[in-house]
């Protein structure tokens, strides 16, 4: 049910063989922490709205050996899959179909072994985990691009959702139907050629806007929305957050679950001009959820 995984390797926590997960705690609703403000005269406060804080999940865990060469081997083996690293490991639930991950560091001192919890061959510790992003996600990567070639003459196409195509303008809507339950921070790669492109969050008004920017065919901005990275480079690696408007919404902009958005329907708008066939936007998101 629950997996470790570093650098693309995947470890069973709870194979029965040589690990148990006995239980775990911190794996429901997310930390959450209200923004306040109170006046010098003022009853009570001001709520202000909330913030996400960093979670730490405990797992309770069990070791058997048959021997004590073999109870020693697997305690080795579970420090050495926990060791402490710079990067976050993951960790996998699964549970039938549903897979949710969550990118966590080991923290604290429990893999000390305290002898106490010893009987023998058996061995039960506690392992927390610090998970600075506190939502989990499903590891599935969701790619919606918005095809912009270009025409001779403007006129409608028939699409799943109409959209107006000419020589050298687009004004286009998508919908992403959304089945996370906490907010998605997209990634959007805009490709050109295209001149003053415009992303805008129908549902929230947000918006992402390059008015007075031009990008040459062959090149790209990247956009990273992702929790605590807000970044536009170019194809060369280079910050081009300059170039955004004073008004835009680089925070703010993501996908949004029900009850937020009705369904969860999040209707997004392109729009830009001196475009062609090569002229796209991809929109990458995971499906991000409360706690599992």
């Amino acid at each position: 049910m629950f997996d470790w995984i570093v650098n693309g390797t995947t470890y069973s926590l709870d194979d029965k063989t040589n690990f148990y997960v006995l239980g775990h705690t911190g794996t429901g609703m997310m930390p959450v922490r209200r923004l306040e403000e109170r006046g010098p005269l003022q009853n009570g406060v001001t709520d202000r709205g909330f913030r996400l804080d960093e979670r730490t999940i405990i797992l309770s865990m069990g070791i058997s050996g048959s021997d004590l060469s073999d109870f020693y081997s697997k305690r080795t083996s579970l420090l050495t899959i926990m060791k402490p690293r710079n990067t976050a490991g993951i960790l996998r639930f699964t549970l039938g179909s549903t897979i949710r991950q969550i990118d966590a560091h080991y923290v604290g001192d429990a893999l000390g072994f305290d002898d106490s919890a010893r009987q023998y061959l058996w061995q039960r510790v506690g392992i927390a985990l610090k998970c600075p992003d506190p939502r989990w996600y499903d590891p599935t990567v969701h790619a919606v691009t918005f095809n912009l070639g270009g025409g001779s003459d403007a006129f409608t196409v028939p699409y799943e959702v109409p959209y107006k195509m000419g020589a050298s303008t687009i004004d286009l809507d998508k919908t992403i139907t959304y089945v996370g339950s906490v907010r998605s921070y997209p990634t959007i790669r805009i490709t050109g050629p295209i001149t003053n492109p415009v992303i805008t969050h129908n549902g929230t008004g947000y918006k992402l806007d390059f008015t007075g920017t031009t990008i040459a065919a062959g090149d790209w901005y990247e956009i990273d929305l992702g929790y605590g990275e807000n970044t536009i480079k170019d194809k060369s690696g280079a910050s081009v957050l300059d170039n955004l408007s004073d008004d835009s919404d680089l925070v703010e902009f993501a996908i949004l679950p029900a009850p937020d958005l009705a369904g969860g329907v999040n209707s997004i708008n392109v729009s830009g001009s001196s475009i062609n066939e090569s002229t796209k936007i991809d929109v990458n998101y995971y499906d991000m959820y409360i706690g599992i």
